[in-house]
């Protein structure tokens, strides 16, 4: 499976705990009231998924929208 926006827009919706219908590629996290430790921990748990490996607190922190997630989980090698 490609991972892109639209294949990784539920899992990253529930971990937001918002409709899929209002998580866009431009969507802030950085100060969002939603990305939680809670949504950190299941973006980890979903990037570990899919890509075999975790996420740092560097990593975590660089993140500022949906798109850069979705582009951090592009990069990274896994299985």
């Amino acid at each position: 499976m490609e991972l892109n926006f639209e294949n990784l827009r539920p899992q990253i919706a529930r971990a937001l705990d918002i409709n899929t219908t209002d998580l866009e590629p431009t969507t802030i996290l950085s100060g969002n009231e939603k990305w939680d430790s809670f949504a950190v921990l299941s973006v980890v748990a979903l990037v570990t998924e899919h890509k075999g490996k975790q996420l740092t607190l560097p990593d975590v922190a660089k993140l500022s929208t949906v798109s850069d997630l979705v582009s951090l989980v592009q990069k990274l090698k896994g299985n």
